[in-house]
């Protein structure tokens, strides 16, 4: 396996991985997380920002990634970019749906 195939897994592991991670904190830990009276916002507000602009970073470079791996180099790496241009549209089609159902389903 050369080294941009390898890249496409990693990043798109990657973007997996922050979608599953934000997920996690807006069902089990947002909710219990204090917010001080009156506030607009609070700490878990800040942190699921945080998580959702690494989320959206991650997206975008892997994007990228994919349209490059589609533009050049042999079949193995068309291949590879079309497999991270797939899970870069199964991330981008779900995490709303998902976000909203475990904020509804919030512990």
């Amino acid at each position: 396996m050369t080294i941009r195939p390898r890249l496409a897994k990693i990043l798109g592991t990657t973007t997996v991985a922050l979608l599953v991670v934000m997920l996690l904190f807006r069902f089990a830990i947002y909710r219990h997380m204090y917010i001080a009276p009156d506030a607009p916002y609070g700490i878990s507000d800040v942190i699921e920002f945080v998580i959702g602009c690494a989320l959206a970073f991650s997206f975008v470079v892997s994007v990228l990634g994919a349209i490059f791996l589609l533009a050049r180099g042999p079949r193995e790496n068309r291949i590879a970019g079309g497999w991270l241009l797939v899970t870069c549209g199964a991330v981008w089609g779900l995490a709303d749906p998902l976000h909203r159902l475990a904020a509804r389903f919030a512990l």
